[in-house]
């Protein structure tokens, strides 16, 4: 029922949009006029930086004007954007600043340009091989990465030293160690381990690690959820048990996000916190109440299982409808290149998808935290690779909130949304 009523919602806003779309004048191709090309993206931290490497782009190619058009910073305003606009049949964008999670969807709906005969592999094995993993679907090239995201351990460094520990390596070592250091310090405001608890995509990331951490995960295969597996409710029972059980996260966690959590740990009321790399800036700038006390690890499993940090970060993709496809594979190329990605992480402040950054000299002597962030990059996992995700995701954040707000408990709420799931998959398999 889930997926009828999005599709019914989803197809009612695009025959709207498509109606309005009919007085849109169409963009033709001139002989000996230049192109411009219309790129759509969020409004990305210090953003003029990508302005910059556009120009450069310009003055490398005579004839090729890019138009930036910003997109609201709300990951779901600009995904709502996009629905309705594709699915009307917009053409009047061409290049597209696009989640990670966005991109089976949106090629699967007929979106996005295909791209495999475009990029060959010089262009695309020095990309992040997990995050390129995303991009593909029946094994045809849909977007590539921008650049990446994953999950990480934050935590007091001079805390941990104070109290004799080492940064857990494991979830319960990390409960163990925040208890101890809660018990001895005595201070009401400390909170021991703070992570992004509000019902909204955060959560699911969150909770993933866990999972899957646990040797557990969300999907078996294509169509069968694995949610209430043993591995899977264990991990949610442990997550459940920091706030009622152990008083390790502070009920507040239900209401936070990635900077409402930045908030708490930056403000000195935190021992550890879940986040994403671009914290580390904030967190150690001159007037944080913390620079130079923090450290940062990868995020912790279950004793016998691995690390497997979430991967986020955005991708680029082309509009179908583009009538100048040679053009936007070219900006594409542009910008995934060394030289570009290099001035992305050094100015824009996110990760370069293009690996071989990391090795660069000038980056390294910039940026010499850098090293704390290569073991999560090397282990990162997408999240569930299918064209469903997002109603997926849309099942899964009421019932992992339950959760957190003490509602269900993790074995009736997985159960829940592992009969959802199944509902949701099962015209999927029938191809429907």
């Amino acid at each position: 029922m889930r997926r009828r009523r999005f599709l019914h919602q989803l197809g009612s806003a695009a025959l709207g949009t498509a109606l309005a779309g009919c007085a849109r004048r169409p963009r033709q191709r001139r002989a000996g006029e230049p192109v411009t090309l219309v790129f759509k993206h969020a409004k990305h931290p210090r953003y003029e930086a990508v302005s910059e490497v556009i120009q450069q782009f310009e003055v490398q190619s005579p004839g090729i004007h890019i138009r930036e058009e910003l997109l609201p910073a709300s990951t779901d305003e600009q995904h709502q954007f996009y629905v309705i606009n594709l699915a009307g049949g917009a053409a009047d964008f061409d290049l597209i600043d696009m989640d990670v999670i966005w991109v089976p969807e949106f090629a699967r709906a007929g979106w996005l340009a295909e791209i495999t005969p475009h990029l060959d592999d010089a262009v695309l094995a020095p990309l992040h091989r997990g995050a390129l993993e995303a991009d593909w679907l029946d094994g045809r090239l849909w977007g590539v990465p921008w650049f990446v995201d994953a999950g990480m351990l934050y935590y007091r460094a001079d805390l941990l030293k104070r109290h004799g520990f080492a940064p857990p390596a494991t979830f319960p070592e990390l409960r163990d160690q925040a208890r101890f250091i809660l018990d001895r310090e005595h201070d009401p405001r400390l909170a021991g381990y703070v992570w992004q608890g509000m019902q909204y995509e955060g959560l699911v990331c969150t909770a993933l690690e866990m999972i899957r951490g646990n040797g557990g995960a969300v999907l078996r295969d294509a169509t069968t959820p694995a949610l209430a597996d043993a591995a899977t409710v264990e991990a949610l029972e442990f997550m459940d048990g920091l706030i009622r059980r152990d008083a390790v996260s502070p009920p507040l966690v239900s209401t936070l996000n990635e900077e409402a959590s930045r908030h708490v740990f930056q403000s000195g009321r935190a021992v550890f916190m879940r986040n994403w790399p671009y914290a580390w800036r904030l967190v150690n700038q001159t007037d944080s109440p913390v620079a130079g006390r923090v450290g940062m690890t990868l995020v912790p499993h279950f004793p016998g299982h691995a690390s497997k940090p979430t991967l986020g970060g955005f991708h680029l993709g082309v509009n179908a409808r583009t009538p100048f496809l040679e053009e936007a594979v070219k900006f594409l190329r542009f910008l995934v290149g060394y030289e570009v990605q290099k001035q992305i992480l050094l100015h824009v402040g996110v990760l370069a998808a293009h690996t071989g950054i990391y090795s660069d000299p000038e980056v390294r002597a910039a940026m010499p935290w850098l090293p704390h962030l290569e073991p999560a990059l090397e282990r990162v996992v997408a999240r569930p690779v299918t064209p469903y995700y997002l109603m997926i995701s849309q099942i899964l954040q009421p019932e992992l909130s339950a959760i957190v707000s003490g509602i269900r408990t993790p074995r009736r709420a997985m159960e829940i949304a592992a009969q959802q799931v199944r509902h949701l998959l099962a015209p999927a398999e029938a191809g429907l």
